[in-house]
């Protein structure tokens, strides 16, 4: 079979004849059939019509500070399924999503004391609004009549903001070697709403977490770097500040070679949201999770390796790397009955 798949981009750039002025725009236009593969009249690939634009700007002020943000949407239908001209919940079995996207970002930097200090903001936020259905057309009259008289549509609605400030500190003679000193803070709020009604399935979740974060950035020597940090995390859903260490060690020889050696650890708080959820109701069934009462935090401890060898010609940089990683799960989430 054949399907056209038409897209359209366009984009202006524009920087002031001083160059601290600049500004970028760009839209994109999608639109695509749906394509069958074998012939059964079920697609392979869904329809699509998507629509993209958004702006980026910076503005420097002086050759000290930088002013950079950033705002874009997202609209886009989707359907797959049953290749019929009916609504949704007419098709033998069908997928149909529209999503409504919009995302914004602003980040501000002043460097002062020579650039051996520097003082970083930023802040995010993103908006999506979905129209949902997913589901089979039912075999017996009783579940016909039901599925008709209130199809399974649904809604998610999801918010999510980050803020966040770090200073760097960068001491020319830390005992021996330079080291930048980086201390910061962060915020990030998440609200999800997500609906069926049909199925009585419903998830109301917000999610608030807090931290603090020290990091050292060590030269030792030219050869030897230590970077090492600690982040402390407040959540909403755990009840205890959650501690999570990390060391990575790199030695450079003389022969362009790199080692590099990684301890990490990190945690993920209990929620009950998870896209994957909605696959169940592709074949008809329908999932939900509650959060049990005695979860904790997942925990994580991360190990990786790394070797690294470049070789730089005239024109060229021929290179290879292997690394390695292993990962350690205590108190795991799992899906239980």
């Amino acid at each position: 079979g054949d399907a056209s798949d038409n897209i359209i981009n366009g984009n202006a750039t524009v920087v002031s004849n001083k160059k601290d002025v600049g500004l970028s725009l760009f839209i994109s236009k999608r639109n695509r059939e749906w394509y069958d593969y074998n012939g059964d009249n079920f697609s392979e690939l869904p329809e699509l019509d998507n629509t993209s634009l958004g702006t980026n700007f910076f503005w420097l002020p002086n050759e000290d500070q930088k002013l950079e943000g950033s705002f874009s949407s997202i609209n886009e239908f989707r359907y797959g399924g049953e290749m019929v001209d009916r609504p949704p919940h007419l098709a033998l079995q069908s997928e149909e999503r529209t999503h409504h996207v919009l995302m914004g970002s602003i980040d501000y930097q002043i460097n002062f004391n020579n650039a051996n200090n520097s003082l970083i903001t930023y802040l995010g936020g993103q908006r999506t609004d979905r129209d949902h259905y997913t589901g089979i057309f039912p075999d017996e009259p009783e579940d016909i009549a039901e599925h008709l008289a209130n199809p399974p549509y649904g809604t998610s609605n999801t918010v999510t903001l980050q803020a966040g400030a770090q200073y760097n500190h960068r001491i020319k003679n830390f005992i021996q070697g330079p080291n930048v000193i980086t201390i910061g803070t962060e915020y990030v709020y998440d609200d999800v709403l997500d609906e069926i009604d049909a199925y009585n399935y419903l998830i109301d979740q917000t999610t608030r977490s807090f931290a603090t974060f020290l990091q050292s950035d060590w030269e030792l020597s030219p050869k030897f770097t230590v970077l090492s940090g600690i982040r402390f995390d407040t959540h909403n859903f755990v009840d205890n500040v959650i501690l999570s260490p990390r060391i990575s060690l790199l030695y450079k020889t003389e022969n362009n070679m790199q080692f590099r050696s990684t301890w990490s650890t990190g945690f993920r708080a209990p929620q009950a949201f998870d896209a994957d959820l909605h696959i169940a109701f592709a074949g008809g069934g329908i999932s939900r999770i509650s959060l049990a009462d005695d979860l904790n935090e997942e925990r994580s401890i991360s190990f990786s390796a790394s070797i690294n060898y470049d070789m730089p010609a005239e024109n060229y940089i021929y290179g290879c790397s292997v690394e390695g990683v292993c990962s350690y799960l205590s108190d795991a989430f799992f899906v239980g009955p």
